[in-house]
């Protein structure tokens, strides 16, 4: 069961790692209307989406995902902050366009960090972490 967890933990990584760093970098598979519309993410923000300290917050579940792979308490903790962060922030964080590609791998993220929230705090899993 711990090895299944922990390959679910480390493709959850992974597609926050594509979603956050390497698909920004590929434009090339949107079209010229959706690159257009993404210069607008954030639209009607009421927070600056562009501030260093809110795109920290998007980094949050990279250390929380390691420490939930060697099965580290504090990261259970930290791995539910950010996802509370992400559910409040949505009514600050303006309105966001995104291609298929990055719909595709939001929609992966949002599943896989799903079933390790729900594995670890209301599986037997929880107990095996200190």
């Amino acid at each position: 069961m711990i090895r299944d967890f922990r390959i679910l933990v480390t493709v959850a990584f992974l597609f926050h790692a594509v979603g956050v760093f390497v698909l920004p970098q590929f434009s090339s598979l949107f079209s010229s209307d959706t690159l257009q519309l993404m210069k607008y993410s954030g639209h009607g923000a009421r927070v600056a989406v562009s501030h260093p300290v809110i795109f920290a917050l998007y980094l949050l579940p990279y250390p929380a995902l390691v420490g939930l792979y060697f099965l580290q308490n504090w990261a259970r903790y930290l791995f539910v902050a950010f996802l509370l962060i992400i559910l409040i922030g949505s009514f600050f964080f303006g309105a966001s366009i995104s291609g298929p590609p990055e719909t595709f791998v939001s929609l992966i993220v949002t599943l896989l960090d799903g079933a390790i929230l729900g594995l670890v705090f209301m599986s037997p899993l929880r107990e095996h972490f200190r």
